[in-house]
């Protein structure tokens, strides 16, 4: 069975990489295939593979999130519909799922499902079940595009949801309440009633993520905290919690069972105990909103419950193996999360190191345990750009038997008896309380530096990790585990500097309407903006350029820039400077940010490793602000020049326009403001002389940026042009032997079905 699953598995997960779904036809030759290799009895891994392939293609293309016909961007439509999710608020916005019904184009009324995550400022009481006409603003559903970014569009295509909306201005309007969604209706009662009980602190925002599985009220700061002690997973429901729940609700089901004879004469009390376990795994699965997470984790355990009850003992590997098939069959795109990866490589982990450590004293098999869980863990992490921790075998080693068989059974029944019996609230106020102690101990540990050396994993030295650690966790014997760990060692050893004396890589990342820069020499990084940071939290920062910095391996920066103080440019640079070391900062407008730094000015210049770097913009003594006082740098190399010019405007540009002349050709320019009509005048066009033009741009901007007048001004020019809204992150590589290598694009390494 083994076989059969990796099979299956291979097939799925290879189906996934796929850059479109594939026609008809060819899912008609897939089967002719599978039924060929059925009839030569070819190798079952082989059919698996096959299998899964076609049952991945199958489930896709029957599951694709129906269109919205003739929908133009930027237009505001009535659309009717019922709320069908918990809502979440956050700093003034709530966002839900909004199950829709009927659209009313310029068209005409049309009628159908379609499901949207919507978002609202400043919006009414909300309640599940609701129905409402509101005036939406839809897009196509889109994540940032980036090295190491969280895929959005991914995670809502999994869902079923196509668009994204806000609503804009209009007269919303309640049509009622419909007769559905009772789960989360009751979902919405408890979280009201535990806020109207406890005080708002994050153990209580805890408390709701681990019994609702509402992560809303979690801050940044705590999330952040979470994630460098390696226990988000202890927030996030998922196999653990569902699993560790049917255990601790099963013994206890079993304890109890036995005290009556006359019950366990008729079914045994481990029979009884896992049947009950299930059952209130069920119930707390349900209470969580039964997420893909929990219906996984409730399905693998109802098989393993199901094989148990079948009274015969089967292989620990075979329940593994069963499981994974089923969770395959029933959510093929399960392997697109890395819950899937962790929580199967968690229990294989289990499952192989548990035999050979009989014997051993109780405290000292669960250290081994965790470790070999971290162990395990850590290569699925990297590939997923999460951060493993090295303090997070040790802080699970306590904390998970606590929060499994302590703090969260007791939640659940906290909160299920609180509406028959009010006198368990001060049970629910101690959980709540213990639950703050939790995270202060965590902050403790947080400031000591736990995290590891940082290198940007390439194909073959992440390869090398993963063979090390399968070799020093899957296999028993003594020079397979040295082995192992030399592997473990040897993909940790600093290699040599991926640019040479001379070069230097420019990543322009997509950040929305927005912008920022990271260019690389041998041994230094700048960024150049941070993108922009809003009321509710988000930021640019964290969701692209840490994220960004970590997967290229960057731990620290040498030089920030921040052209000017507009938030779309230096909305995020405070988050970016308390998550990560910056030694020096250069900033345009250090009133409007007030974060200090120098200001720059024309004629500053360093150089790094055989790059020199120059402000060109704004002269020592000027009194711009705003757009013109945007930093101008320029940075010469071997292979070329490279002109940044923040977000100036056409007098600026006439300005610099003898020594842009003095500098010409530049290879490489990005275009100012984004591509505005404001900026990239005949003249400037002219003087630059450049081959390579890139914008910094919004997908589906509402300025329209780059404008077409623009854009055909640089082409006319000679230049060929690249727009972040359409491409993601580009980046190019200037290397020391004088040539200019890109740009590669983002949107054509990473493309795959669910990208519109």
């Amino acid at each position: 069975m083994l076989q059969i699953a990796l099979g299956l598995l291979a097939g799925v997960w290879l189906f996934q990489q796929l850059y479109a779904l594939p026609p008809p036809a060819f899912l008609l030759l897939g089967l002719a295939g599978l039924a060929l290799l059925l009839r030569l009895r070819a190798p079952r891994w082989l059919t698996a593979a096959l299998f899964g392939w076609l049952w991945a293609a199958a489930t896709a293309v029957n599951s694709v999130p129906a269109p919205i016909e003739n929908l133009q961007s930027r237009q505001t439509y009535p659309v009717s519909g019922v709320i069908s999710q918990l809502p979440s608020e956050r700093q003034g916005t709530t966002r839900f799922v909004f199950e829709a019904d009927a659209v009313s184009l310029p068209g005409g009324r049309r009628s159908g499902h379609w499901r949207l995550r919507v978002s609202w400022r400043d919006a009414p009481a909300l309640a599940v079940g609701q129905r409402w006409q509101l005036p939406l603003r839809l897009r196509v559903a889109r994540g940032y595009r980036n090295p190491g970014s969280w895929d959005y569009a991914a995670w809502l295509y999994r869902q079923g949801i196509r668009y994204t909306a806000y609503v804009a201005k209009g007269e919303p309007l309640q049509l009622g309440v419909a007769a559905c969604c009772r789960i989360e209706q009751v979902r919405q009662q408890i979280r009201a009633q535990l806020r109207a009980l406890l005080p708002e602190t994050q153990g209580r925002a805890v408390l709701l993520a681990l019994v609702l599985g509402d992560r809303s009220e979690l801050s940044a700061q705590t999330r952040q905290l979470l994630a460098v002690t390696g226990t988000s997973h202890l927030v996030a429901i998922s196999g653990l919690h569902i699993g560790l729940a049917a255990g601790a609700f099963g013994l206890l089901a079993a304890w109890l069972w036995r005290r009556i004879p006359s019950l366990c004469n008729r079914v045994p009390a481990m029979l009884a105990g896992a049947a009950l376990g299930l059952l209130l795994a069920g119930a707390y699965a349900l209470l969580s909103g039964l997420g893909l997470p929990a219906q996984r984790a409730l399905l693998m355990l109802g098989i393993a419950t199901a094989l148990l009850l079948h009274r015969r003992r089967y292989p620990p590997q075979q329940i593994l193996a069963a499981a994974l098939i089923a969770v395959l069959l029933f959510d093929p795109s399960a392997v697109l999360s890395a819950g899937f990866w962790l929580s199967f490589v968690a229990v294989a982990a289990i499952l192989v190191t548990l035999p050979r450590l009989r014997g051993r004293s109780r405290l000292v098999q669960a250290g081994l345990v965790q470790l070999a869980i971290a162990l395990g863990l850590y290569p699925v992490l990297l590939a997923f750009d999460m951060t493993p921790s090295l303090v997070g075998p040790v802080v699970n080693l306590l904390l998970v038997p606590v929060f499994g068989l302590l703090l969260v059974p007791l939640s659940l029944l906290g909160v299920l008896l609180l509406p028959a019996i009010p006198l368990v609230a001060p049970l629910l106020l101690l959980l709540s309380q213990t639950l703050d102690w939790v995270l202060t101990g965590l902050q403790m540990l947080q400031a000591a530096p736990w995290s590891l050396p940082l290198f940007e994993w390439s194909l073959s030295r992440w390869l090398l990790l993963a063979g090390g650690v399968l070799l020093l966790v899957g296999l028993p014997a003594l020079p397979a585990r040295a082995a192992g760990a030399l592997l473990v060692v040897l993909a940790h050893l600093p290699g040599s500097p991926a640019l040479a004396h001379g070069a230097m890589r420019v990543t322009l990342l997509d950040v929305g309407q927005g912008m920022s820069l990271v260019i690389q020499t041998r041994s230094h990084v700048l960024v150049y903006d941070t993108g922009a940071a809003y009321p509710s939290g988000f930021n640019m920062a964290d969701t692209v350029l840490l994220p960004f910095l970590r997967h290229r391996g960057i731990g620290r920066v040498d030089t920030l820039v921040l052209s000017h103080g507009d938030n779309d440019h230096a909305g995020a640079a405070k988050i970016l400077l308390d998550g990560i070391q910056v030694d020096k900062l250069y900033n345009g407008e250090p009133q409007r940010t007030g974060l200090g730094g120098t200001r720059c000015r024309a004629g500053q210049t360093w150089q790094w490793d055989g790059v020199l770097f120059r402000f060109l913009a704004p002269p020592a003594k000027h009194a711009a602000s705003g757009n013109n006082a945007s930093c101008v740098l320029l940075l010469s190399s071997r292979a070329g020049k490279l002109l940044i010019p923040g977000d100036i405007e056409k007098s600026v540009e006439h300005r610099l326009l003898p020594d842009l002349r003095a500098q010409a050709p530049i290879d490489l320019v990005v275009a100012a403001h984004h591509g505005s009509l404001s900026s990239s005048s005949s003249e400037f066009v002219e003087a630059v002389d450049a081959s390579l033009v890139l914008y910094a741009a919004g997908f589906d901007n509402r300025y329209g940026f780059p404008k077409a007048r623009v854009d055909q001004r640089w082409k006319a020019a000679g230049a060929s042009t690249w727009s972040t809204a359409e491409s993601g992150a580009i980046s190019l590589v200037f290397d020391a032997d004088g040539h200019i290598t890109g740009p590669s694009l983002y949107h054509n390494q990473q493309q795959r079905y669910w990208h519109d």
